[in-house]
């Protein structure tokens, strides 16, 4: 075998890495590069650098083909909240591998039953029981169909900026145009918006006075357009918009007044991110319905699940089982992912590297920074070319921005209404250090690109 390549020149260190460098050569880095672009269908926008192909990843750093290493401030697309290649998730889930692989979810095994009875045990009273599927995208459609068979009205409600999944069901409660177009044909008309809380830029005012005002029209909706149920993150991935206390509480005491049930997507929001177990917990929510996915199965394999209360279940019939749903190597190590949350102290140190990242941020004082949000380490930070007016930063200069910080060793993305949020979910594992090299970085990006012009 050749010899590593060798480091690529200027490469940031990133503390804590256990990362080693690719085994690859040069010419057999670029001809897998070549061959992913030759066979794999990537249907969107590419910004500059990527995809990155990883070759190894441990914690908070990958290690791409070339043995150039980043900080990955998404969490391989907000699924590894216990970091990369976890040694307790990896030795579950190999166990598993000798054990049983995967039936059909009309039988069982003992992860997939265990992995029910510790999810039932985490979420509030109100849920009983849990279907197991495959994406989040999925576990939402399951949770649409589960809310119309129970309460026999097919509108569904769901709120402004929502990001619900891609299959065409999830696009009906999906707010992007965009993402909305993708489906090549009229969606159906069975789903309508309701405000979200944008409390940074509320046209009511300053939060301190808040009255929660953007739900004053909310009523007549509900009212005008009986729904069968409310479908919400409990914090709005996209943007990282956390509602105050006093939203929720309206919200919900508005949706009970209407009869409708509350579904709750906890595909992003769940499994720790937000420095509780679940996003919900955080408002003291009792849905009837529970979806979740992506950080599920510890990242080993997709596992998703639609959780729901008795009287939901009595009336629900899903057809057959989802073919892979409730995978018993995905579930083994979604039970590895739950207990190390919680024994390793993660859940804690999300809550605590919020903290942190919101202070490190503000103290940057840079102009182009916005708003910095975080609910444990779901969140991110708005780029306004003006604090006063809070303008969004021009399209050119937030890609710049962005080029900047993947070419410096930042995995991130863009997100948020008007694309000018950076999104950062690190793993649940992340350090102060690392923290802290991304904010050393950004504050030198955002200097250069501002120079720049």
């Amino acid at each position: 075998m050749p010899a590593p390549a060798a480091r690529a020149a200027g490469q940031v260190s990133h503390e804590g890495s256990a990362v080693t460098q690719s085994p690859l050569s040069t010419a057999e880095a670029d001809a897998i590069v070549a061959k992913d672009e030759q066979y794999i269908m990537r249907p969107w926008t590419h910004p500059k650098g990527e995809p990155v192909i990883v070759a190894r990843a441990k914690g908070c750093v990958v290690t791409d083909v070339h043995g150039k290493d980043y900080l990955d401030f998404t969490a391989g697309y907000f699924v590894n909240n216990a970091g990369h290649c976890h040694p307790r998730i990896v030795e579950a889930a190999t166990q598993q591998l000798t054990q049983v692989l995967q039936v059909s979810g009309k039988h069982g095994t003992i992860p997939a039953i265990l992995l029910a009875e510790r999810l039932v045990k985490l979420l509030p009273a109100s849920i009983n029981q849990a279907f197991f599927s495959t994406g989040g995208s999925e576990a939402n459609e399951f949770a649409l169909k589960m809310a119309r068979q129970a309460s026999g009205k097919a509108d569904v409600a769901y709120l402004e900026n929502a990001y619900h999944g891609l299959s065409l069901g999830a696009l009906e409660v999906t707010a992007s145009e965009k993402y909305r177009e993708s489906a090549g044909k009229p969606l159906g008309d069975h789903t309508y918006t309701i405000p979200n809380a944008y409390c940074y830029r509320c046209k009511f005012g300053p939060a301190s006075g808040c009255k929660v005002e953007c739900l004053d029209g909310v009523d007549a909706q509900f009212a005008a357009r009986p729904a069968g149920a409310v479908l919400a993150e409990p914090i709005q991935s996209v943007g990282g918009l956390a509602p105050p206390r006093k939203w929720w509480d309206r919200l919900d005491a508005l949706r009970k007044k209407h009869g409708m049930l509350l579904i709750i997507d906890e595909v992003q929001t769940g499994l720790g991110r937000t420095g509780k177990m679940f996003g919900l917990d955080h408002y003291g929510l009792e849905p009837e319905i529970v979806s979740g996915g992506k950080g599920l199965s510890g990242g080993v394999g997709s596992l998703a699940m639609t959780c729901a209360g008795t009287e939901v279940i009595k009336k629900f019939f899903g057809g057959t089982t989802p073919t892979s749903g409730g995978n018993a190597v995905s579930a083994a190590a979604g039970l590895a992912l739950i207990g190390t949350l919680l024994d390793e102290g993660m859940i804690d140190n999300a809550a605590a590297m919020g903290r942190h990242f919101t202070e490190a941020a503000w103290a940057l004082r840079d102009p182009w920074i916005g708003d910095v949000r975080f609910t444990g380490l779901l969140g991110g930070i708005e780029l306004v070319a003006d604090t006063g007016t809070k303008a969004v930063l021009p399209k050119k200069a937030l890609a710049a921005v962005k080029d900047a910080l993947h070419d410096a060793g930042m995995l991130i993305t863009m997100s948020g209404t008007h694309g000018n949020v950076l999104r950062l979910q690190p793993p649940l594992v992340v350090t102060a250090a690392q923290i802290d090299t991304f904010l050393a970085t950004l504050k030198q990006v955002l200097a250069t690109v501002r120079a720049a012009g």
